[in-house]
């Protein structure tokens, strides 16, 4: 099967390859060959001009089960190549996670921990007495993790109670515990719990403008479910105009209500860089917990990926984050808001694709 692939290249252009697999969906990951060295890029779909099969290189893997980039935004990403003449393969790659274009590791690290769980119970003194014998750092290991519910993590057992790895292997050996790896995701909000959301009353006009709001997406979403009678759905903007704290976020909130509570969607929220403080995603987080992911540049490259994957999941619904998050895998998406939407830090103007991520917001 001939595919048509996007590199992440300065070259407005897709290039042709050979693979094995047939039906390779768009969107799907591939490292290939390129001029004496290995890219990772994304099949864009078959070959679309004719090509002599004779010469063209194979796919030297498919990276991915699933494509990383589903169908609705690829057409995202055409519509940025095409409207801000930047070539496809650099779009996508600014639309994803770095780590997923990263030829060092083509395989993106996941975060594990190794945790220790009891597997058989030792009711009677007696019992113990006879299966440990002398293994008496075993027994205390065993039943310092009996105390703890029946599991711990390995690095707790070892650091802070100070048993060794030769302990815990010992409980293993005996059929009275497993280790397993576990994922942990690379949160940096996970140590700051949510702080319950204050009470507010709206003013008669910011009731206005969340009435507007909610049965703008209220029809929206009678007209996806097909209960619209046929009529199309209204899809222009909304600007919301009002001085900083006039309580336009009380509106970003009542909407986000909507769309992510009612409905069940999803929702991304864009701040300017500038805005983007722990206090800004601490108001969100106080009305949605767990549901709020968070992007932007100031995070490390294992913790944006773990936010990706977790909004691609749908683990998470909601993502507050600077211009790129325009391009984040919320699941079903029911809502986009940009805050401030004048500032300049919204258009990306150092490096392409130069794009002005309002307009990527509106056409998405």
């Amino acid at each position: 099967m001939l595919v048509d692939v996007a590199l992440p290249l300065p070259i407005p252009r897709v290039f042709t390859y050979r693979v094995e697999q047939e039906g390779l969906a768009a969107g799907t990951r591939v490292l290939v060959p390129f001029r004496g060295r290995r890219l990772i890029g994304w099949v864009t779909g078959p070959c679309a001009e004719p090509v002599d099969a004779a010469r063209v290189r194979a796919v030297s893997a498919v990276l991915d089960r699933e494509p990383t980039v589903p169908p609705d935004l690829l057409r995202l990403c055409r519509w940025v190549a095409d409207y801000y003449a930047a070539p496809l393969g650099q779009v996508l790659r600014a639309a994803l996670p770095t780590m997923l274009s990263d030829t060092r590791r083509p395989e993106p690290p996941v975060r594990t921990r190794r945790i220790l769980r009891l597997t058989r119970e030792l009711p009677s003194l007696r019992e113990r007495d006879e299966l440990f014998g002398r293994a008496r750092r075993q027994r205390e290991c065993y039943e310092a993790v009996e105390g703890l519910g029946g599991s711990a993590e390995v690095a707790h057992l070892t650091g802070q109670l100070g048993f060794s790895l030769a302990v815990l292997r010992g409980l293993v050996t005996r059929g009275l515990a497993e280790i397993t790896e576990h994922e942990v995701a690379r949160d940096p909000f996970a140590d700051a719990p949510a702080a319950p959301p204050p009470r507010f009353e709206l003013t008669p006009a910011q009731r206005r403008a969340r009435d507007a709001l909610v049965a703008a997406a209220a029809a929206l979403d009678r007209a996806r479910r097909g209960e619209s009678g046929g009529a199309e759905p209204d899809l222009r903007p909304f600007l919301l105009l009002g001085v900083t704290g006039s309580g336009k976020t009380l509106v970003y909130i009542e909407l986000l209500r909507e769309v992510v509570e009612r409905q069940g969607r999803g929702a991304i929220v864009l701040v300017p860089e500038i805005a983007l403080t722990p206090q800004t995603v601490a108001r969100f987080r106080s009305y949605f917990g767990d549901l709020v992911a968070v992007l932007h540049s100031a995070l490390s490259d294992g913790e944006r990926f773990d936010a990706w994957r977790a909004l691609r999941s749908g683990e998470r619904r909601i993502v507050v984050g600077a211009r790129s998050s325009v391009f984040a895998p919320v699941q079903d998406l029911g809502a986009i808001i940009v805050d401030e939407e004048h500032e300049s830090t919204y258009k990306q103007s150092d490096e392409a694709p130069r794009y002005h991520a309002r307009e990527v917001a509106i056409m998405r």
